[in-house]
């Protein structure tokens, strides 16, 4: 029942019912679905004989919201800092959600295979919205170049291009998996087709650098050194000569770039002026005309170092996690290792995506972080390996921060024109 939930509640941000039959528009149909899920969850925790399982990931997901909550309550703004708690509440709901009902290595293959049922869906109806100029939800295509877009969160075609982008490598991975019987293969390539497509369609440069970095990484995970760089070579040529018009035109001097370039340089100033916990959850745009398009930017000017060394612990136990359960014997076969390639290769092509985009505060990354929350839990506690608890972790998210910081610095000075 409770991973019936949680499929339920992704289907549902993902594909609102309100755009299949606009009657029910009206109706609080999230809402109601959040409070039962809810129930079946509390309900599930007690009833389980077997306690749950814990993850450093939980730890930092929680953190994280406390710091978004604290990052206006410490310049004394409460009411702030309670539109941050309850902003940041459903994520944290969904995240628990998920941790909670994939708790088996088939579980696993089947929300990762409803999520791609998902982005398959949001591709042909960006598809139909492409040679029609009409989409579910009324959506139209925008721009001069008629990118196409879904409907609620991602109404912005650079949101389509990241969760597509996300998709591709969860589908792809049976395809360079010689054990998987021919109809596996054939049928995530017919998958694959109308997802690659749409992602030409969105004309999101973001999405073509994301698909570049999963195409060179999962081609490393796959083949051998020389056969891989010479694969992700291919298939980045091909995704720049054959991809949309817009990533032909990547260059820091365009002005869309130089938005952006010119944005991290005043979320840098931000967070500058408000080192420890930032100016204050959504509030990057009372200092600047946009937002950050940058995850790690927007997070460090409003939540402080606090926040960005929070967020990019997270990041870093996500992808020490799937190492770990790519050796994990106890996984297997229910999760071989290249099906956690193509959870590695997704969560690179969320990255890539995520630096062009403020995406932090939404549920898709987390997506991906409660699957690797889950996974930890599958694997035993002795392959770990933190000890001291989070004394290790931390240290590496702050060393990564600054890293991260002095990367973005750099770029700012050598490639801004403003």
């Amino acid at each position: 029942m409770l991973f019936f939930a949680a499929v339920v509640y992704l289907s549902v941000i993902y594909i609102r019912p309100s755009d299949i039959v606009p009657a029910l528009a009206g109706i609080p149909i999230v809402d109601g679905l959040t409070v039962v899920s809810m129930l079946i969850t509390v309900a599930t925790l007690v009833l389980r004989q077997r306690r749950p399982s814990v993850s450093a990931m939980d730890a930092w997901v929680f953190v994280f919201w406390g710091a978004i909550v604290i990052s206006n309550a410490a310049w004394g703004w409460l009411g702030g800092a309670l539109r941050g708690f309850l902003d940041f509440a459903p994520v944290v709901f969904f995240y628990v959600l998920v941790r909670t009902a994939v708790d088996t290595p088939q579980r696993v293959r089947r929300f990762v295979a409803v999520f791609v049922l998902l982005n398959l869906l949001l591709a042909i109806n960006g598809i139909v919205e492409y040679r029609t100029g009409l989409g579910l939800g009324d959506v139209r295509p925008v721009g001069l170049e008629n990118r196409i877009r879904g409907t609620g969160i991602f109404n912005d075609p650079n949101d389509l291009g990241m969760t597509l982008v996300m998709s591709v490598p969860l589908a792809a991975w049976a395809v360079f998996d010689r054990t998987q019987p021919f109809w596996r293969r054939a049928l995530a390539m017919l998958i694959l087709a109308p997802i690659l497509a749409a992602i030409v369609y969105t004309n999101s440069r973001g999405a073509v650098l994301g698909m570049c970095a999963v195409a060179m990484v999962f081609a490393l995970r796959q083949f051998k050194v020389i056969p891989a760089l010479a694969f992700g070579a291919a298939a980045v040529s091909a995704l720049i000569v054959l991809g949309p018009a817009r990533a032909q035109a990547i260059d820091s001097q365009e002005n869309s770039a130089q938005s952006r370039i010119e944005a991290w340089g005043q979320g840098l100033m931000m967070l500058r002026s408000k080192p420890v916990f930032g100016v204050g959850y959504s509030r990057f745009t009372e200092y600047h005309r946009k937002v950050a398009h940058n995850s790690f930017v927007q997070t460090a000017a409003e939540l402080g170092l606090l926040g960005a060394v929070v967020l990019v612990a997270m990041l870093d136990t996500m992808f020490r996690i799937f190492a770990r359960a790519r050796k994990a014997v106890e996984l297997s076969p229910g999760l071989p290792p290249a099906y956690v390639n193509g959870l590695i290769a997704s969560a690179v092509g969320m990255l890539v995506c995520a630096f062009f985009l403020s995406r932090q505060y939404v549920v898709v990354p987390y997506v991906l972080l409660a699957l690797a929350g889950s996974l930890d839990g599958l694997v035993p506690a002795s392959s770990h390996g933190m000890l001291p608890p989070f004394i290790l972790p931390m240290a590496r998210a702050v060393a990564l921060t600054m890293v991260t910081l002095g990367t973005v610095y750099t770029m700012v000075l050598t490639m801004g024109a403003w």
